[in-house]
């Protein structure tokens, strides 16, 4: 669970802007599509880490975890 935070970290932020630049300069398809990618599974693996870790606002209104 501790390193899930740092790999959904990295493939939102540094890995998708890293590859968008790299195919804006060289005016490639593909890896625009490869950055989406990884942001899109990114999101889903911090989407998955939020429910895992189960500190809902409405979990801590109604003291139950």
């Amino acid at each position: 669970m501790k390193n899930m935070k740092w790999i959904f970290m990295a493939l939102v932020g540094p890995i998708p802007f890293i590859l968008l630049w790299i195919g804006m300069n060289d005016k490639s398809t593909a890896m625009l599509l490869t950055a989406f990618v990884v942001m899109y599974i990114g999101l889903l693996a911090e989407r998955w880490f939020f429910f895992a870790q189960a500190n809902h606002p409405q979990n801590l209104y109604y003291q139950t975890v």
